[in-house]
């Protein structure tokens, strides 16, 4: 310490190290379990996928057998053969319970499937939130926050981009891009505005043996050079003349 060698005692150096291998094992079981859960979530999702499919194509037979049965001609067959019109009559009544279950059970797969979704579609907006406000911390004041998200939509929409691309737009990245390219365009509307003012500013006149103004030639020599190759460059170049 400040050049100085430190003994520490031996008791605080294994407090110290029992407590890093403490967090680190934390840290490791933490995630281990995020491990295993996403592993358990993708299994049963599979077991569902697998159990629909069987689902599915019993639902394709017994629609089959009924269409078949449907077919019948039972006041003929009731006439004919009392025993086998009892039995065809019990066998059509099982089928379609059957049937009704088996759709029962696929609607709720199907809700299962869907709510799922959403809560993973949830979990990942959350986490699109976070990573943006990680790079654009600005952005953790709501007043702030609103109104670049307006001025953002508004330049989406003069670009042609419609209101509902806009609202699907989630990634954070792509907002971060859309930020990017709107501060660009602002900046280079500026430094137009700045060259022209400078470029229609009447030239003044230096007399022989007058030391001309050094500044004011820069800004005009900026301004010349942002009017011919108008990158961001030759803009930051204009806005520098005023500093």
């Amino acid at each position: 310490m400040d050049g100085k060698e430190v003994e520490v005692p031996l008791s605080e150096l294994l407090n110290g190290y029992q407590r890093q291998s403490d967090y680190t094992k934390k840290t490791m079981e933490a995630a281990e379990l995020r491990r295993t859960a996403d592993a358990e979530t993708q299994k049963a999702q599979q077991e569902r996928f697998e159990y629909n499919s069987k689902l599915e194509r019993m639902a394709v037979q017994l629609e089959g057998v009924l269409e078949q049965q449907s077919q019948i001609d039972w006041p003929a067959l009731l006439e004919s053969d009392p025993m086998e019109y009892l039995k065809q009559q019990q066998l059509f009544q099982q089928r379609q319970a059957l049937y009704q279950q088996n759709m029962q059970e696929r609607q709720q797969l199907a809700q299962q499937f869907q709510n799922e979704q959403a809560q993973a579609h949830q979990s990942y907006l959350a986490k699109q939130q976070e990573d943006l406000l990680a790079k654009l911390p600005d952005w953790k004041d709501d007043a702030k926050a609103a109104a670049e998200k307006t001025a953002i939509s508004k330049f989406l929409k003069e670009q042609g981009f419609g209101d509902e691309d806009i609202s699907s737009i989630a990634d954070h990245r792509h907002v971060i891009v859309a930020r990017k390219a709107m501060l660009y365009d602002q900046l280079m509307a500026k430094a137009n505005v700045q060259a022209k003012k400078v470029q229609e500013a009447p030239q003044r006149v230096v007399k022989p043996g007058v030391t001309s103004n050094g500044s004011a030639d820069g800004r005009t020599a900026a301004a010349k050079n942002h009017a011919k190759n108008g990158t961001v460059e030759s803009a930051a170049a204009v806005f520098a003349q005023f500093l």
